[in-house]
């Protein structure tokens, strides 16, 4: 293609989105709005993932160890439950390690168990990490059999809900997501009807001189692309705005528990995925705009 016929196409292209800028600045509207459910299902997803890794990295189950176990007898059930493969770390807990973390957790309430410290009723435990939250209750299961083990504590409810949590973040977001790039592709195909339904005429003068099918949907092409891009340029730095704000806003609340705050030291920072979102965006609106062109322009030219 010679550069006169490159600039000329580009120049109808911008032509095209000026003279319908009414109907082109609606279709931008729109695809923003979609863009941003899109990025922001995109980052719920990734978020979700990671708390559930910062949890995963934290959640401890407490093996408590009978009573009538001995000193030697405890060794080899930590080397029992080093060999449980959902176990990623196995920490000893002696009882006197156990009654002062219990006399730290009562605060004020010291002087009632000072009478504890000469007549330690605390078992052996161990305080062993899981690996996979969706095996957590399965893991408890093997644990308590291990010889030697009472029984183990673990928030299982916790890690359910969890779980359940980012099963339900994947099929929602993916679903949003493919609802919403038919709907933008619509949104372009209806802004590029009206531009070939106002250039009907001068369509039907270069057919008549000979024009290609492929030099006349060029320009189309082009308005298409044009559409796509502007709204992924302000869906992202929109997206990177609201993102920072919110973030900043749960994190400074007071409301905000203890636990909500450390859960959230695990928030992905958006420059972290900023690169990528930025290339998705980018691809993903020039390509809505060629596809929403492409697909839908063939019907209403007839050519």
């Amino acid at each position: 293609m010679k550069a006169s016929s490159f600039r000329y196409l580009l120049k109808e292209g911008f032509r095209g989105f000026w003279v319908n800028r009414l109907m082109s600045l609606a279709s931008i509207g729109v695809l923003v709005a979609c863009m941003l459910l899109i990025g922001a299902a995109v980052l719920a997803s990734i978020n979700i993932n990671s708390m559930v890794g910062y949890v995963e990295d934290q959640n401890e189950m407490v093996v408590f160890v009978k009573e009538d176990v001995s000193d030697s007898e405890v060794k080899e059930v930590e080397k029992a439950l080093n060999q449980v493969d959902n176990l990623s770390e196995v920490v000893f807990v002696s009882k006197e390690a156990a009654l002062e973390e219990t006399l730290k957790s009562v605060g004020e309430q010291d002087e009632f168990f000072e009478d504890l410290k000469d007549q330690n009723p605390m078992p052996f435990s161990f305080k062993v990490k899981v690996q996979d939250l969706e095996r957590l209750s399965e893991t408890q299961r093997e644990v308590e059999q291990v010889a030697g083990v009472d029984y183990a504590r673990a928030p299982t409810e916790i890690a359910g809900t969890l779980t359940t949590i980012e099963r339900i973040v994947y099929v929602a977001g993916v679903a949003i997501v493919g609802i919403l790039l038919v709907v933008s592709m619509i949104i372009i195909s209806n802004t590029i009807k009206i531009t070939v339904f106002n250039r009907r005429k001068e369509i039907n003068i270069m057919k008549y001189v000979g024009a290609t099918d492929g030099f006349i949907r060029m320009p189309f092409l082009v308005e298409g692309i044009i559409l796509g891009l502007i709204s992924a340029i302000l869906s992202f730095f929109l997206l990177w705005g609201g993102y920072t704000l919110l973030i900043n806003y749960i994190g400074s609340a007071p409301l905000s528990s203890q636990w909500i705050r450390e859960v959230f030291m695990s928030v992905v920072p958006f420059t972290t995925v900023a690169k990528e979102l930025a290339i998705g965006f980018g691809v993903g609106g020039v390509g809505l705009g060629a596809l929403g062109s492409l697909i839908f322009v063939r019907k209403y030219l007839k050519v």
